[in-house]
């Protein structure tokens, strides 16, 4: 008698089902008795089945239909080839990501033209169905910079801050100026109430530009621990349109950052022009009555000598007024503070643009001072002007908290409420 030799694949189609009554009419009834008994049996190394076992169904229906198969070879065609492709190049994280409105979309079609599962359709793309469904339910907002809904992402900043930055930033009053001064700037007149972290990231989204500066190797510079302490001088070349070359300079505050006295002259730049700089400087802020040393910081030049040494050395005390100069043997560290405000002045404030004549150019020069001592914010002082340190104030790199926290708790709520988009889940 012959003894039928099943392929091993039969009795799985049998007890998931697959077989029809004439198929099965073919295999006798004890055979079927025999695979029932094994029905519910454990295997060893089932797991490696399971993906293969659990999706039968869906590969007979497909097979069942000649015009679906023929598609569904076709995708997994494409599939393979799309998968070799961007298994090569580097970022490929970052390329789906990019094109994840695409994906998502075809996923959709073939799931409406094959009726296969998610979790295949998926696989034709190496991606999962976890990360289907997390993609599909983002909501693209066309109203924010970040494509991010307001209402599923509250703790953004709200559309009325985003608008607030953009205008700061595409404001031409402001082009030249930097992220910290714009910020504190926001800060301090309540426009908008963040981290300068995430502001710097809006400004930079919404269009912030600043000129170019040229790149120079950072100088290790001279820091002082309170006002006064370090005064720093140096004379920079300015032209002029129809008057030629003005020389400038700047008696600057080390701590404050603040331009404590300024002047510019046509002729010859001189030491008494320096000593008389100063003397006014002296005068203007009562420096004759400080009790502790004063040291000022030059260059090399012959207008930081002569009549200029002879002054400082008629200081006896108080206070003790001591002139150094800077990149030497004696003392290493550079002018770097007198040098960037220089560099603020032509490229911040000038925006590489020259005056027409001497008077002009004076006007600007006072305009700048004022822009430079009440009106920016540099990044140590912490959204104070260094005319406020002048006079007293303390920097505080935590006065604005309790600002930012407030403004972080109110804008959840507005963002939550927020109705001028699409979305309205």
């Amino acid at each position: 008698m012959y003894k039928r030799n099943y392929h091993p694949l039969i009795p799985l189609f049998y007890i998931k089902g697959i077989l029809n009554e004439n198929q099965l009419d073919k295999i006798p009834k004890r055979t079927l008795q025999h695979w029932n008994k094994n029905k519910d049996k454990q295997y060893d190394f089932e797991s490696l089945v399971f993906p293969f076992v659990n999706e039968l169904g869906d590969i007979q229906k497909i097979y069942e239909r000649k015009q679906l198969k023929k598609t569904m070879k076709f995708i997994l065609h494409l599939s393979d080839g799309y998968q070799k492709v961007l298994s090569e190049i580097h970022n490929s994280k970052k390329i789906v990501k990019q094109n994840t409105s695409f994906i998502i979309g075809s996923i959709n079609q073939i799931i409406t033209t094959s009726g296969i599962t998610i979790k295949r359709a998926c696989k034709f793309y190496g991606v999962s169905s976890d990360w289907y469904y997390r993609e599909k339910r983002k909501v693209n907002c066309s109203l924010n910079i970040f494509k991010t809904c307001f209402k599923l992402h509250p703790n953004q900043l709200t559309f009325k801050e985003t608008i607030a930055i953009e205008k700061l930033v595409t404001n031409p009053e402001h082009f030249g100026k930097t992220k910290t001064t714009l910020y504190y700037f926001a800060l301090r007149n309540n426009l908008v109430s963040c981290a300068k972290s995430t502001f710097c990231k809006y400004a930079k989204e919404l269009g912030y530009q600043k000129p170019k500066k040229p790149k120079i190797p950072p100088r290790k510079g001279v820091r002082a621990h309170r006002i006064f302490e370090w005064l720093h001088v140096d004379i920079t070349l300015v032209p002029t349109l129809e008057d030629g070359m003005q020389k400038v300079a700047f008696v600057k505050d080390n701590f404050s950052k603040a331009i404590l006295h300024y002047a510019s002259v046509s002729e010859k730049a001189d030491s008494k022009f320096i000593t008389k700089l100063f003397e006014e400087a002296f005068l203007k802020f009562n420096l004759n009555e400080v009790k502790e040393p004063i040291n000022i910081l030059t260059d090399g030049a012959s207008e930081n000598k002569g009549a200029f040494s002879t002054w400082v050395n008629h200081f006896n005390a108080p206070p003790v007024v001591s002139k150094i100069t800077a990149r030497t043997n004696d003392f290493p560290l550079s002018n770097s503070m007198a040098e960037s405000t220089h560099s603020i002045y032509k490229t911040e404030f000038l925006k590489g643009q020259l005056s027409r004549t001497k008077k002009e150019h004076l006007g600007n020069l006072d305009a700048f001072v004022d822009y430079y001592n009440h009106h920016r914010f540099p990044n140590d002082l912490f959204g104070l002007t260094p005319i406020e340190v002048i006079n007293g104030k303390i920097p505080d790199k935590n006065f604005f908290k309790p600002q930012i926290a407030e403004a972080k708790l109110d804008r959840v709520i507005k963002n939550q409420s927020f109705n001028e988009c699409a979305f309205l889940g």
